[in-house]
C-alpha cells in the first residue's frame, strides 16, 4: 500500500482474522465436550487448592469465589478472583478479577478485569478492564478499556478506549483517546486519529484517513485576512477538519497574519453545487506584537460551492465575524480589522468584542 498507516492496520486487522481463525477450531473441539457436570459453588486459593481439586478443569461452576484465582471448564453464573479467572471453555455470566479474565472460547455476559479480559471466541455482552480487551471472533456489545480494544471480526455495538480501538469492522461508534482503526465502519470513529478502510459515518477528530475521503485545498480573498489557503481533510464529507493560514497584503505599519483551525459539514445541492457550513478560529499576530497576546478572529462561513471543471470549483462565502482581542494598539484595544460592524464593545476584563459580516470569494480543487 502506498499509506504506511494503512498498511500497519491492515496488517493488524489480518492478525486479529488469524487469531479469530484458530479460536473456531478449539470452539469446535470444544461443543463434543459440553455439556459438563456442574458444581453449585466452589470455594478456594488457587488452583488446585479449591473445593472441586483437580477437578475443576472438568466441571461447570455456578458460583466460585477464590481467593487467587481459579482454573475450570466453564463458568455457568458468577466468578470472583482476587487475581485471575481461567475458562478452558465457554463463560455463561459474570467474571470479576483483580488482573485477567481468560475465555477459550464464547462469552455471553460480562466481564470486569483490573488488567486484561481476552476471549477467544466470540463476545455476547459487556467488556470493562483497565487497560485492555482482546476478543478473537466477533462482538455484540460494548467494550471499555483504559488503553485498548481489540475485536479480530466484527463489532455490534461500540467500542471505548483510552487509545486505541481495533476491529475487522465496527456497527456502531469508536471512541478513542487517540487511535481509532477499522476495516469497515458504519457509524462514527471519533479520536485525535482516525482510520478506516470504508466508512459510512462521521470521522471527527484531528487526522481522519480513508482511502475516499474528503480532501480539499482552498485559496481565498477576504476582509480581515486578505490572502487565504487552507486544506480540508476528512473521511468523507460529513465531517472534516480545516488547517488554514491568512495574511494582509503587506503595508508599513498594518501588516497581519494569523493561522487557523476548524470543522467544517458539506453537503450537495443539486447535482452538481455544494453548500459546506464551518467554523474557524484564527490566531493573529501583527507587527510588533507578541504570540502570548490574545488576538483571535472567530468565524462562522456559510460557502455555497459551484463546480468548474473536474474538482476545480468557485466558491462564495458569506461569513459571520467575531473579533477577540487583548491586544494594545495606539487606537485603543484591538486593532480595527475593517471599518464596519454590528457590534463593538470593551468588556470589564479589557477584552475587545468586535463582530461584523463578511465575504470570501476564492476557489477550490
Amino acid at each position: 500500500m502506498k499509506n504506511p498507516i494503512l498498511h500497519m492496520a491492515a496488517c493488524l486487522l489480518m492478525a486479529g482474522q488469524l487469531y479469530a481463525q484458530d479460536t473456531s477450531q478449539v470452539e469446535k473441539q470444544s461443543e463434543s465436550q459440553r455439556p459438563y457436570p456442574k458444581r453449585a459453588a466452589q470455594i478456594g486459593f488457587i488452583y488446585p487448592l479449591s473445593t472441586n481439586g483437580h477437578e475443576g478443569m472438568k466441571v461447570s461452576n455456578q458460583l466460585s469465589l477464590n481467593v487467587l484465582g481459579s482454573y475450570a471448564a466453564a463458568l455457568d453464573g458468577v466468578e470472583l478472583s482476587g487475581l485471575f479467572n481461567l475458562e478452558k471453555d465457554y463463560v455463561n455470566g459474570v467474571q470479576f478479577a483483580g488482573i485477567v479474565n481468560s475465555v477459550g472460547n464464547e462469552l455471553d455476559g460480562a466481564q470486569f478485569a483490573g488488567i486484561a479480559n481476552v476471549v477467544g471466541g466470540g463476545v455476547h455482552g459487556s467488556q470493562f478492564s483497565g487497560i485492555a480487551n482482546v476478543v478473537g471472533g466477533d462482538v455484540k456489545g460494548a467494550q471499555f478499556a483504559g488503553i485498548a480494544n481489540l475485536a479480530g471480526r466484527a463489532v455490534n455495538g461500540i467500542q471505548v478506549a483510552g487509545i486505541a480501538n481495533l476491529a475487522q469492522s465496527v456497527t456502531g461508534p469508536q471512541i478513542a483517546g487517540i487511535v481509532n482503526i477499522a476495516g469497515r465502519a458504519k457509524g462514527a470513529q471519533i479520536g485525535l486519529i482516525n482510520i478506516a478502510k470504508e466508512i459510512d459515518g462521521p470521522q471527527i477528530g484531528l487526522i481522519s484517513i480513508s482511502p475516499n475521503g474528503y480532501r480539499r485545498f482552498e485559496v481565498w480573498a477576504s476582509d480581515a485576512l486578505h490572502a487565504n489557503v487552507a486544506f480540508k481533510m476528512g473521511g468523507n464529507r460529513q465531517f472534516y477538519n480545516i488547517f488554514t493560514v491568512g495574511a494582509t497584503l503587506p503595508t508599513d505599519n498594518k501588516t497581519r497574519w494569523g493561522f487557523g483551525y476548524g470543522i467544517g459539514t458539506n453537503r450537495l445541492l443539486g447535482k452538481r453545487n455544494q453548500l459546506s457550513i464551518e467554523v474557524v478560529s484564527y490566531h493573529i499576530h501583527e507587527e510588533h506584537t507578541d504570540w502570548d497576546q490574545l488576538n483571535m478572529l472567530n468565524q462562522v462561513r456559510v460557502s455555497f460551492i459551484f463546480p468548474i471543471h473536474n474538482r476545480l470549483a468557485f466558491t462564495v462565502t458569506p461569513t459571520f465575524n467575531v473579533q477577540v482581542s487583548q491586544l494594545e494598539v495606539a487606537e485603543g484595544i484591538g486593532t480595527k480589522w475593517v471599518s464596519w460592524s454590528v457590534y463593538d464593545q470593551l468588556t470589564r476584563n479589557d477584552t475587545r468584542v468586535r463582530m461584523w459580516p463578511g465575504l470570501n470569494v476564492g476557489l477550490q480543487f
